[in-house]
C-alpha cells in the first residue's frame, strides 16, 4: 500500500523554477518522473472504500452531448459528425458508420497534464518543457488509461442548489463571478454536512450548462464565444489553500475553465491561475463543461452528495484532453 502524507503548504521543499507549494517529485518513484500527478491518490484502497458509495444502483452519465457547445471560444471547432450509409441495397444489407471530428476542448473534457503550461515559466507538470512536450508523448491522457481509467469517490458541491436554499439570486454563469472557499464550505455544510477526504474527485455545479441549455443560439454566441467571462472558483490564495488542504485527485466543474474568468488583475498571490496550480504545480487533472444537471437532481432526491465515480477517457497516446466517459453511481 502506498500512503501519501502531504507536508503543510509552507513546508513543501523548494523546486527550481517553481513557486512555493509545488509538488513536483512528490509522486516520483524509483527514479522515474511521474506522469499522472494526483491520480496517484486513487489507490486500490481508496477505490475499494469508494465502492461502498454504491447503495441504490442509480447511475447518471456526466458527459454533455458532444454537439452541445454551439459557439466555443478561442477558435475551437464544433463537432463534425457524418453518418455514413454503408448499406448494400442489392443484398438487402443495411448499416451505418460514424465519422466524427472534435476539438476535445469544445465538449465535456478532462485536461491532461500536457494541456497547459505555467503562464510565466512555460513548463508543464513535473518540469516537462514545451520542446519536450512537442517531441514526445509525455504527460498524455493515455497515462490515465494505462492505469485503468479514473475511478474513486465523487463529491458534488451544488452551488446552484445552495444559492436557491439561502434565497440568494444565482449569479450569471456568463459573468466573472468568483465562488469563494467560504461559499464552498457553506454549501458542503448545507448538504447534510458533507465531508471531503483525500483522494476525492471534486465536482462543482455552477449553473453554466443549465444557463447554456436554456438559452437561444444568439444568446449562446454572445455568452460563450464573444464573451471571455465565466463563473468559477475564485483564483485567490484562499482558494488555493483550500484546495491544497483537501488533496483532491481531480477537480471538475460544469463551466468552461473551472476557475472564474478572466483572472482578476488584483490577485492577492503571484501568478494565481488555478490552471497553473492544479495542472502544472500539483498535477491535478481538471474536468470542464461536465453536465452536472442530472447529478444535482439525483443528489437532491437521495439526500446525499457523494457517489462512486468512474471515468474512461479516450485512449489517445499523447493526448492533451479527452471526453470523460464519466458515470456517477449511487
Amino acid at each position: 500500500m502506498v500512503a501519501y502524507v502531504f507536508p503543510k503548504f509552507e513546508d513543501l521543499p523548494p523546486v527550481p523554477d517553481a513557486p512555493q507549494g509545488c509538488l513536483w517529485g512528490f509522486y516520483d518513484r524509483d527514479g522515474q518522473k511521474d506522469e499522472i500527478g494526483s491520480i496517484n491518490l486513487l489507490t486500490p484502497e481508496v477505490v475499494k472504500e469508494a465502492s461502498g458509495e454504491i447503495q441504490t444502483g442509480k447511475h447518471v452519465q456526466l458527459d454533455w452531448p458532444l454537439d452541445s457547445l454551439k459557439f466555443p471560444t478561442w477558435g475551437r471547432k464544433i463537432l463534425d459528425h457524418r453518418l455514413l450509409d454503408m448499406s448494400q441495397t442489392e443484398q438487402k444489407s443495411y448499416a451505418f458508420d460514424d465519422e466524427i471530428s472534435i476539438n476535445t476542448q469544445a465538449c465535456s473534457q478532462w485536461d491532461s497534464l500536457r494541456h497547459w503550461s505555467a503562464s510565466e515559466q512555460h513548463l508543464f507538470y513535473n518540469g516537462l518543457t514545451y520542446g519536450e512536450a512537442r517531441e514526445s508523448k509525455k504527460r498524455g491522457i493515455h497515462n490515465f488509461c494505462d492505469r485503468g481509467g479514473i475511478v474513486g469517490r465523487g463529491v458534488l458541491i451544488d452551488m446552484v442548489r445552495y444559492w436557491a436554499k439561502i434565497g440568494q439570486a444565482a449569479p450569471d454563469p456568463w459573468g466573472s463571478y468568483e465562488i469563494t472557499a467560504d461559499e464552498l464550505d457553506a454549501a458542503l455544510a448545507d448538504q447534510h454536512g458533507t465531508q471531503t477526504k483525500q483522494g476525492d474527485i471534486l465536482l462543482v455545479r455552477t449553473g453554466y450548462v443549465q444557463r447554456h441549455d436554456a438559452a437561444s443560439d444568439p444568446e449562446r454566441q454572445e455568452g460563450t464565444q464573444a464573451n471571455f467571462r465565466s463563473i468559477g472558483l475564485a483564483p485567490r490564495e484562499s482558494m488555493l489553500r483550500w484546495l491544497y488542504d483537501r488533496h483532491f485527485a481531480a477537480v471538475v466543474a460544469d463551466n468552461v475553465a473551472v476557475e472564474a474568468l478572466p483572472s482578476p488583475p488584483d490577485n492577492d498571490y503571484p501568478s494565481l491561475l488555478l490552471h497553473d496550480w492544479l495542472l502544472v504545480w500539483w498535477g491535478t487533472p481538471l474536468g470542464e463543461l461536465w453536465n452536472l444537471e442530472g447529478l444535482g437532481e439525483a443528489c437532491s432526491e437521495l439526500g446525499r452528495w457523494t457517489f462512486f465515480l468512474t471515468s474512461a477517457p479516450l485512449n489517445i497516446t499523447g493526448g492533451a484532453a479527452s471526453p470523460p466517459g464519466a458515470i456517477a453511481i449511487f
